[in-house]
């Protein structure tokens, strides 16, 4: 479980809380699944019949590995791509289990383009990028490994939605102990 910090104080803004629930993550994630699991596999057994779409347990093997090892890629391309953004350092960054859960917490503000990039990368480069390439070379395996980190960013596609009308100018701050962020914005008396 993540353990509550001080949030930083940023002269000149005020913070307001922007969480997510957990459970509709999850249903969301299980939607995700689902829809784009469908999509996957019908495109798959389109484009290259039905000898690559044969489900077995050396696949489910190594599904199962895959997405395991995936959802610590998903946690090290959010550290890694706020500490590249934010130009802070690895002691800026904690990792852990949250509600069952894998997280990355980095304990700096940030410009919200920045969070908002750091929060769907792992979308794009675990998700994305090996559903397209598994459904190109008639892979299931990298399709369904592809679909199911999709899912896995669930939380991050909601956490981005719930900031999606704050300001360009807004500082945004990972929530240190629950699903979201702080959103600093300026003070209207400066």
């Amino acid at each position: 479980m993540k353990q509550p910090e001080e949030l930083p104080v940023v002269e000149g803004y005020e913070p307001q809380k922007k969480t997510i629930s957990i459970l509709w993550a999850n249903v969301l994630a299980i939607g995700l699944f689902v829809v784009f699991g469908a999509l996957g596999v019908a495109a798959l057994f389109l484009l290259w019949g039905g000898e690559n779409v044969r489900f077995n347990s050396t696949l489910m093997f190594w599904f199962l590995l895959c997405f395991l090892i995936g959802i610590v890629i998903h946690e090290l391309i959010h550290g890694l791509t706020w500490i590249g953004l934010t130009r802070k350092g690895f002691r800026h960054l904690k990792f852990g289990m949250m509600t069952g859960a894998v997280y990355c917490h980095i304990d700096v503000p940030m410009k919200k383009r920045h969070y908002v990039i750091g929060a769907l990368m792992p979308l794009i480069l675990v998700g994305i990028i090996p559903t397209v390439v598994g459904i190109c070379v008639g892979s299931l395996l990298w399709t369904l490994v592809g679909v199911a980190l999709i899912s896995g960013a669930a939380g991050d596609i909601m956490i981005v939605w719930a900031i999606r009308k704050e300001p360009a100018d807004a500082l945004v701050y990972d929530h240190p102990s629950e699903a979201g962020c702080y959103v600093y914005h300026k003070n209207e008396q400066q």
